[in-house]
């Protein structure tokens, strides 16, 4: 039997399932999946209107996005979605306060305050508050903070306009994968990579990032924060998020070309049963991964998993049950770490994980994967089942010198004996 809609783990899933066939309990778990998105561009412009009616709208945009969707552009449906809930409010503000059609009074206190505003800053040699331009030009506070608002939160433009200077030389759409960075959307792995990529950033990089993606807050909060102007929040957010993309592109192409290494097999080093990497190769790949890594300033992490109870299963089913059983769990665990990552046999009833390229991380792996092989056995066997697993991890450089201190720090134990943090 399938799993039911709402146990699916990846909501991208979903919508692909949706398009295959578009049933209305898929629609209605989409939309639960994807309802933190609405909620989150709701909180940007809940001061203008409540925020129950912005996640209403919110909500016709994202189904609108879920029947206009086209897998073949290329584009996440959550990138596709978050522009299209933000679209639907914006058009919403400006037919419920007719912001966009200002009167010539406002349109010529814009000028007077965007005029203002440039030239303190070049006096003050910093942005200046709302009091101050409200002072300089003899108008009330709040007369300044709605011309703000009107300009910074109310503005619309095509995703297909094109830039109009060499400063806006990317696109709105090619700003689309923006919204890959929503914590909400990314798995563990995901959220490690991304945050390994952020540390290669200048500090003032990084918090301007973290400031427009995952604090929502516009320009102008962000300038006001950090006392920079609006022009520079714009020219850092396009070359931090170029310096992103290079990133990321980087260690895409490092992954494939381990990848590419890990799957040059020489079938003796399969154990043919289980189907997953001998305990011989193993031990050799994690002496050679950690050579690599030492060369190269780099990181390597071990989990070791050994499951206990095994005879009791052979004592009763025979020995092809326990056959059947770790070839089962040599699936289910591959199916659960990254493809680079390498699923070996660890003695005769246990599995070691080798993950490149992690290192201090590895505990959240191994927390992780002990969390699912504990649900997947008790599922299989029930709570009170005989079979038990154990599981150890460590890492090189922090816990070890070479391969060797790698697989003896990783030794299994019961998790009731491991410190949650090294």
């Amino acid at each position: 039997m399938s799993e039911p809609f709402a146990l699916q783990r990846d909501p991208e899933e979903l919508v692909a399932r949706y398009m295959e066939d578009p049933q209305p309990e898929l629609k209605d778990s989409i939309l639960s999946a994807f309802a933190n998105i609405v909620e989150r561009t709701a909180r940007k412009y809940s001061g203008m209107e409540p925020f129950e009616d912005l996640c209403q709208v919110g909500f016709i945009g994202l189904l609108n996005a879920l029947n206009k969707f086209d897998q073949s552009a290329g584009v996440r449906f959550s990138t596709y979605a978050t522009y299209l809930i933000s679209g639907e409010m914006k058009h919403y503000l400006r037919d419920k306060s007719q912001v966009i059609r200002q009167p010539a009074w406002m349109q010529e206190l814009r000028t007077r305050v965007n005029r203002c505003a440039n030239m303190l800053q070049q006096t003050l040699g910093r942005v200046p508050t709302e009091r101050e331009i409200a002072d300089e030009l003899g108008i009330s506070e709040s007369s300044v903070v709605d011309v703000f608002a009107s300009q910074e939160l109310l503005k619309l433009t095509s995703l297909d306009a094109t830039p109009q200077s060499d400063e806006d030389s990317d696109s709105d759409v090619d700003k689309l994968d923006a919204a890959e960075f929503c914590p909400e959307q990314l798995s563990v792995e995901e959220r490690l990579v991304l945050e390994g990529a952020m540390n290669q950033l200048r500090d003032l990089e990084k918090q301007v990032l973290i400031h427009f993606h995952f604090d929502s807050m516009n320009q102008t909060e962000i300038a006001t924060k950090l006392g920079i102007s609006n022009n520079y929040v714009s020219h850092i957010l396009r070359q931090s998020l170029a310096k992103l993309r290079k990133i990321l592109t980087a260690e895409a192409e490092r992954d494939r070309v381990l990848k590419r290494e890990a799957e040059v097999v020489d079938y003796d080093v399969i154990d043919d049963q289980v189907g997953a990497y001998t305990d011989a190769y193993l031990r050799n790949r994690v002496c050679e991964e950690v050579h690599r890594a030492s060369c190269e300033g780099a990181a390597v992490g071990l989990v070791l998993l050994n499951f206990r109870g095994l005879d009791s299963l052979k004592k009763f089913y025979g020995a092809s049950s326990v056959t059947d059983f770790l070839a089962d769990a040599a699936e289910f665990i591959r199916s659960h770490v990254r493809r680079l990552d390498v699923v070996c046999r660890y003695e005769s009833t246990g599995f070691g994980v080798l993950l490149p390229a992690t290192g201090s991380d590895t505990l959240i792996v191994r927390q992780r994967l002990f969390c699912k092989v504990a649900e997947w056995m008790a599922g299989r066997f029930g709570q009170n089942g005989s079979i038990r697993v154990e599981i150890g991890y460590a890492s090189f450089p922090e816990k070890a010198r070479n391969g060797l201190e790698l697989l003896e720090a990783s030794a299994p134990k019961p998790m009731c004996d491991m410190p949650e943090a090294a």
